[in-house]
């Protein structure tokens, strides 16, 4: 015997089965999902000594180790000036993908601080930097998986 179904009905079965699968869509972020190395370009401005903002760019590659630790390399200019740097430092990432870092730069020893979300299943990411005086975004892209 087959028994037809109204509309209605198969409407409310159709959305508790695709709120059954909800919670297996969203994508959940850790150490293991993020790690690998991400290029990146960075642009703003940050605050000089006198009091004034100059622009700033960079464009580099982060790696996120799966244990915490992030190292990278960049070119990086401010205002009109360029500089190659390596930095180390460690890394947090949220169950949500939101994550923040913190690393000291070389030659010039400076620390910067940073918030970010990895987005596309953690094959790219927004940042901000959350420095004093400091107005400057990134985006990146993964060029590698885990390393």
């Amino acid at each position: 015997m087959i028994r037809k179904l109204k509309s209605g009905t198969l409407r409310m079965m159709s959305c508790t089965v695709l709120l059954s699968l909800a919670p297996a869509l969203h994508a959940a972020c850790s150490d293991a999902t993020v790690a690998g190395s991400y290029g990146y370009t960075a642009s703003g401005f940050i605050n000089t000594s006198s009091g004034g903002f100059v622009p700033v760019a960079a464009a580099g590659r982060i790696v996120f180790d799966n244990h915490g630790n992030v190292t990278g390399t960049q070119t990086r200019v401010v205002a009109g000036t360029s500089l190659d740097e390596t930095y180390s430092g460690t890394y947090t990432v949220n169950a949500d993908c939101t994550a923040s870092f913190t690393v000291t730069a070389q030659p010039d020893t400076r620390t910067s601080t940073v918030n970010l979300v990895f987005t596309e299943n953690a094959n790219g990411a927004s940042a901000v930097f959350t420095n004093p005086g400091f107005t400057l975004t990134a985006v990146a892209r993964r060029v590698a998986l885990r390393e």
